[in-house]
């Protein structure tokens, strides 16, 4: 391994995809697996202790999620790179994830080759975006859709109510107050021209978000 090797710290809930694209980045020697975590709060805490040149970050995982914990380690580590690689190729979770500070955006579906370019793309100034990112927030900036104009936090918890999640259950989550969560609710609502939990989750299905 070259001592000025990438270093990268691989986030996913799920033990096998980590080991196999852990092995997969590894047969370039300019980059060094150097830990991993299957949370946003593990990848929190790792930063807190260890140092990594990237982050490369699913964003479905138990926990805070994706969205937030990036926002989260940027608030903490701002010139940390973040890579997120996941299997949603939605147009608003894209647009979320670079808002609040990705440098790239990749799905589960390109060839593993893709990471390893992706990754030397982002230390060099790039943002990589798959294909089909790329197209469908091409397709959604004409659209304007009125969920890409939530903050951060706001599609955050617009995701949660739409698959499900009680009001209780997202403070927990989120570690806020229940009241912070209504508010948040009603704000929501009121963007996306919504009445009711109904509503608000047949809006999201209807752009692939529930």
């Amino acid at each position: 391994m070259q001592p000025d090797a990438i270093k990268v710290l691989l986030v996913d809930d799920h033990a096998v995809v980590r080991a196999g694209y852990k092995r997969y980045l590894e047969l370039d020697p300019q980059i060094e697996v150097v830990g991993e975590a299957q949370s946003g709060e593990e990848a929190y805490a790792f930063l807190s202790t260890h140092a990594a040149d990237m982050v490369v970050m699913d964003l479905s995982m138990p926990g805070q999620g994706g969205i937030e914990s990036i926002r989260h380690i940027l608030q903490r580590h701002p010139a940390q790179r973040v890579l997120v690689f996941t299997m949603h190729d939605n147009a608003a979770l894209a647009v979320q994830a670079l808002r609040v500070g990705a440098k790239g955006y990749l799905t589960k579906s390109m060839p593993p080759e893709r990471m390893v370019e992706a990754i030397h793309q982002v230390m060099e100034g790039g943002q990589p975006l798959s294909d089909e990112v790329a197209a469908a927030m091409a397709q959604s900036e004409m659209e304007s859709a009125a969920h890409l104009d939530l903050a951060p936090r706001e599609f955050e918890i617009f995701r949660l109510l739409a698959n499900g999640h009680s009001v209780e259950e997202i403070a927990q989550r989120l570690h806020v107050g229940i009241k912070t969560v209504a508010n948040y609710q009603s704000t929501i609502r009121q963007k996306l021209g919504v009445m009711s939990a109904i509503e608000l989750h047949q809006y999201a299905r209807r752009f692939g978000l529930a």
